[in-house]
């Protein structure tokens, strides 16, 4: 499933990816037509009244990411993967590669480089990620939104 986010939906966006979900957002002036289309294969989230005539579109009501999240909790059941957690960027959302600790010593902070083994970074824009002490806040926060406790 593809998560086609308007302009106004960013922060879902981000939360969609690191639920590991494919989350496409269209930015300010970006054309619509380079998404897919709303399909079976995706579903166009707006908080705009008179776009969700366009088939697969659903209005999203409330302004809080995390209560956005809750209103399309039955969408994000169905597709969601545990092992797919944390795999996108949040900001581009590729998926993440595994690098080698050595190859990340100039990257990040030396203190993260000193304290954490596992690291993964994005082909893409070459952000890097690694498992922060969120990391519990944030687990614990994804199994109140797909339900699983």
């Amino acid at each position: 499933m593809i998560f086609v986010c308007d302009v106004m939906l960013g922060k879902l966006a981000r939360y969609l990816r690191m639920l590991g979900l494919d989350a496409r957002y269209v930015r300010q002036g970006e054309d619509i037509a380079f998404f897919p289309a709303p399909s079976e294969g995706s579903l166009f989230l707006t908080k705009r009244r008179g776009v969700t005539s366009c088939g697969r579109a659903l209005l999203i009501k409330a302004d809080d990411p995390k209560e956005q999240l809750l209103e399309i909790k039955k969408y994000i059941r169905r597709h969601f993967d545990p092992s797919a957690l944390m795999s996108r960027c949040l900001d581009c959302n590729t998926l993440l590669a595994d690098i080698p600790k050595e190859d990340i010593e100039q990257l990040v902070p030396e203190y993260v480089f000193h304290h954490h083994e596992r690291f993964k970074t994005c082909p893409s824009c070459k952000k890097v990620y690694w498992e922060g002490s969120h990391a519990d806040e944030m687990r614990a926060w994804i199994d109140k939104v797909i339900g699983n406790r």
